[in-house]
């Protein structure tokens, strides 16, 4: 008999219970949030209330991106103690008695496992007017597969030793700008624009028995320049080249899991011309070569992007901050006209001139890896600084000197841009 007395009263205890705590989180496991339609899914929610006109209490709310330009939550920690008395997150009531568990950010209320977007305040979300820019400073030096300023043949020796003097280039500032138009979907319209222009020099005085020719024969009869032959003659030699690029695209952002993606393509407008001229003596009498080339074509263009964010900081309302590693690559194939022209003069005097015209194909490849760091504003804009290396290939370009061979722009870019 005292043993069922002792089990009456732990039955009796167990009935005195505040009804609230029968309804624990662990009742109502949350949900998986649907990724692929960014939204917001609603769980963890009591369905008990303690008198008809008593809101169910919202418990957690999970979520899942729609947009590169917002990143998925965690749970925020509850405040110590564990009570949540707010009534911007629970219902409140005299008969409610808040319980322990996480929530993730001030919401409205929702019934259980109602689908909703953007449970956050209104004038927390982005929103986009539809604006997109960015400006970079590109820092690129050039290397070609041939660049030679002028060949040097020694004869003082039993042999003829011949010596290759290359033009030496350093890093250049190109300017790179992008303008546009996109919606709250992540799809633009945008024209781009980058142009470079480089030049280099190379010289030297002949000593006795020293020869010195172009760095690449020349289309005309005489096939370039002759200099030296007697001590104190001498060859200058430069090069200049400018290029640039304009491309009219489309693209979308899409997004795979933690990955913030851009795909796109369009047209493309583009045109490279170098230049390559020398002057000396042989033996005293003035000697000249002038040489150039330039193609003009129209292609197109297709390109990716994709960010990883690090989850430094949190980018999902206004007023902050996330950090990512970005990678980009862009392929465009052109088509058009090749102009070349020489023209070489030698003592007597005697000029030697050549002119071609020709269809040719070209392709250029680029390649950018990095890291970006976006700041959300108070007005909604945001604004990201990019620094990174790019790798730019010109296939088929040439160098000063010759029409044949490939260009190559190694460096690297400060970039500043802005959606609004």
């Amino acid at each position: 008999m005292r043993t069922n007395g002792f089990v009456g009263l732990i039955i009796a205890g167990i009935c005195c219970i505040s009804s609230p705590s029968l309804f624990a989180q662990a009742d109502y496991p949350v949900e998986p949030s649907n990724e692929s339609e960014g939204v917001f899914r609603i769980s963890n929610t009591s369905d008990y209330q303690y008198e008809e006109y008593e809101p169910a209490a919202v418990d957690a709310v999970s979520f899942a991106p729609s947009s590169p330009r917002t990143s998925d939550l965690s749970p925020i920690a509850m405040p110590e103690g564990g009570a949540m008395v707010s009534n911007d997150y629970y219902g409140g009531g005299e008969y409610y008695t808040p319980t322990e568990g996480e929530y993730y950010g001030p919401v409205e209320q929702y019934s259980q496992g109602d689908w909703i977007e953007d449970p956050y305040l209104e004038e927390g979300s982005y929103e986009r007017l539809g604006l997109v820019f960015g400006a970079a400073a590109v820092f690129l030096k050039p290397g070609f597969d041939t660049d030679t300023a002028f060949t040097t043949e020694d004869q003082t020796g039993p042999a003829t030793i011949t010596t290759s003097n290359d033009f030496g280039y350093s890093y250049q500032t190109a300017p790179r700008i992008n303008l546009g138009l996109i919606d709250n979907e992540g799809l633009s319209a945008q024209v781009r624009w980058f142009q470079l222009e480089d030049n280099s020099g190379a010289s030297a005085i002949a000593g006795n028995n020293f020869t010195f020719f172009n760095g690449q024969p020349t289309k005309t009869a005489i096939g370039g320049l002759r200099a030296g032959g007697q001590a104190g003659d001498f060859v200058v030699a430069a090069s200049q080249m400018k290029l640039y690029t304009i491309d009219v695209d489309l693209s979308q952002e899409l997004n795979f899991e933690r990955w913030q993606t851009t795909f796109g393509g369009g047209y493309r407008h583009a045109s490279v011309s170098q230049a390559y001229q020398a002057y000396g003596t042989a033996s005293g009498a003035a000697v000249a070569s002038d040489v150039g080339h330039r193609f003009d074509g129209n292609g197109i263009v297709v390109f990716g992007e994709a960010r990883r964010p690090l989850g430094l900081w949190d980018r999902r309302t206004k007023g902050t901050s996330s950090l990512s590693l970005i990678s980009s690559a862009k392929y465009s194939a052109l088509w058009g006209k090749s102009k070349y022209s020489a023209v070489d003069s030698n003592p007597g005097p005697v000029n030697a001139i050549a002119q071609t015209s020709e269809n040719k194909s070209l392709s250029i490849a680029e390649i950018q890896v990095g890291m970006q760091a976006d700041f959300v504003l108070q007005t909604g804009a945001l604004v990201w600084v990019r620094a990174a290396w790019d790798g730019i290939w010109w296939n088929g370009a040439g160098s000063a000197a010759s029409e044949s061979g490939d260009l190559s722009l190694l460096g690297g870019s400060i970039s500043l841009g802005m959606d609004w």
